[in-house]
């Protein structure tokens, strides 16, 4: 063990990696070469058991190398002498020396993204009821630079995220040419190590800046070691000062945290006998690519299928689309003031949104609507009307008259279809005798909840019972005929007390 030690300081590996090779503490690998003194030279030959030279240890080692432990190997051989014994002569021959390999990074060439696992005391007071409101820590880092910019958020979702990335590459004065992130459902929808699908709306957000977005291999934390190591050292030099301060709003806890990190990228890196931001303002400030001048527009992503009348409905409003694009799964982009809807990848339909206060709107636009002539030949608008037929002539010719006489057959199917659905919740019968009485009062364009109104206060039935209500004449109420003179009222008020009596 001494012998591998001084070899493997030999071949320049520090204590630690020479501790991780030998699975040894590196308290005693610090002994043995404090022992030792300076080493000058390679030891010319290793120490090896006298047992040792019976085995075949290439083959030992194709066998590890194939996935079989090392353990199973040995019990193979018939517990020969102890397995401690058998893997540290197992070591001698092939050692498990890890390999890292030092990054480069040219300036403005890539940005770091990350949240911090363990942020336990980062949050903020609520003043309406003095409870603590845990965050979690976000980080970014430039890679050459290492310029670093925390910030915290309430939550790990889609939308803090690019929030917390605009803050970002505000603080940095400009936009690096890739951004790398980890797995999270909010960057990326599917992982994989070659080719990972990217969220659509994180896909739009670094096209809007310019970035290009890099997903890092899944289980692999070293593609991004800075961003690790960054949050790792800034959380320990931040923590206490924050524990100590109290913030009564997530706004008020940034502005500590944006102070906090102008501290911690003016402090000297004892590696590199300069700060963050003199490396930053020297040579990466200039190379930085330029921040758009427009906001980018957060939006939700939900998947629809077209209705028959070329609708999709978003929240309580529909919107229409192209009709080559019916009973097709669709892309519905849902922003702040647009309503965007893409089939495979492709922008198919844009509207402006409506306001989520109304409700039951239809935002058409005419090229989206076939011809008239050819909608009236579909099957879904023809297979209304027969059903209709069947239920009844009042309800055919209301269906009929939604369909033909609107601005066009699709425009009011959805209520049409809705209607004919009443008779399967009640009876044929009652949707026609329902249909009959909207016909009588005038109307050849109702509305669903109107029949259905009359189907549930069943008005046809109880018509004939219904009578009218006959009041006497109170001589205590004004207006009933003609203004009276008080003689006469003073006998209708006598008459009215003897007829009580």
């Amino acid at each position: 063990m001494i012998k591998e030690i001084l070899r493997l300081r030999g071949m320049g590996l520090s204590g630690r990696k020479i501790a991780l090779a030998l699975d040894c503490s590196r308290n005693t690998v610090e002994k043995y070469l404090k022992q030792a003194g300076n080493i000058s030279a390679v030891p010319e030959a290793n120490y090896h058991a006298p047992w040792s030279s019976d085995l075949d240890w290439q083959a030992i080692h194709g066998k590890t190398v194939r996935g079989i432990p090392l353990s199973e190997v040995w019990e193979t051989y018939g517990f020969l002498v102890p397995y401690v014994s058998f893997w540290r002569e197992y070591r001698r021959r092939f050692p498990n020396v890890p390999l890292d390999f030092h990054k480069d990074h040219p300036p403005g060439e890539r940005c770091e993204i990350d949240y911090k696992g363990d942020s336990h005391g980062l949050g903020y007071y609520d003043r309406r009821n003095g409870e603590f409101v845990p965050c979690r820590l976000f980080g970014a880092v430039l890679c050459f630079s290492q310029l670093f910019f925390p910030r915290a958020t309430l939550s790990e979702r889609r939308a803090d995220l690019l929030e917390s990335i605009a803050d970002a590459y505000s603080y940095f004065g400009g936009v690096p040419l890739t951004s790398a992130v980890d797995n999270a459902k909010a960057s990326v929808t599917r992982a994989d190590r070659y080719d990972p699908d990217l969220n659509p709306e994180f896909a739009l957000f670094c096209e809007h800046f310019g970035t290009a977005p890099l997903a890092m291999r899944p289980g692999k934390p070293k593609d991004k070691n800075l961003i690790e190591n960054a949050l790792g050292v800034f959380w320990r030099w931040a923590r206490r000062r924050i524990n100590e301060r109290r913030c009564f709003s997530l706004g008020e806890l940034n502005e500590y945290l944006s102070s906090l990190a102008d501290e911690f990228n003016e402090r000297i890196q004892r590696k590199y006998g300069v700060s963050r931001r003199t490396k930053f303002n020297g040579s990466e400030k200039e190379v930085l690519l330029p921040i758009p001048s427009t906001a980018y527009s957060y939006g939700e992503w939900k998947k629809a299928i077209p209705h028959p009348d070329c609708h999709i409905q978003v929240g309580k409003n529909f919107y229409s689309i192209p009709y080559q694009f019916r009973g097709r799964d669709v892309e519905v982009r849902i922003g702040s003031s647009l309503v965007e809807v893409f089939v495979d990848l492709k922008c198919v339909a844009r509207h402006l949104r409506a306001h989520p206060n109304q409700q039951g709107n239809y935002i058409t636009r005419n090229e989206h609507l076939p011809e008239t002539h050819q909608a009236m030949r579909e099957q879904t608008p023809q297979y209304c009307i027969d059903e209709a037929r069947k239920i009844g002539p009042a309800t055919e010719l209301i269906i009929d008259s939604l369909i033909t006489s609107a601005r066009h057959p699709l425009m009011l199917l959805r209520r049409a279809q809705g209607i004919l659905r009443l008779a399967k919740r009640y009876s044929n019968a009652e949707l026609e005798s329902s249909c009959l009485v909207v016909l009588n009062i005038g109307s050849s364009s109702p509305r669903l909840k109107d029949i259905e109104g009359i189907i549930k206060n069943n008005v046809e039935e109880h018509q004939g019972s219904i009578t009218p209500i006959n009041r006497k004449t109170n001589p205590f109420l004004r207006g009933q005929k003609t203004w009276k003179t008080s003689q006469l009222l003073a006998g209708e008020i006598n008459e009215c007390s003897r007829s009580n009596n």
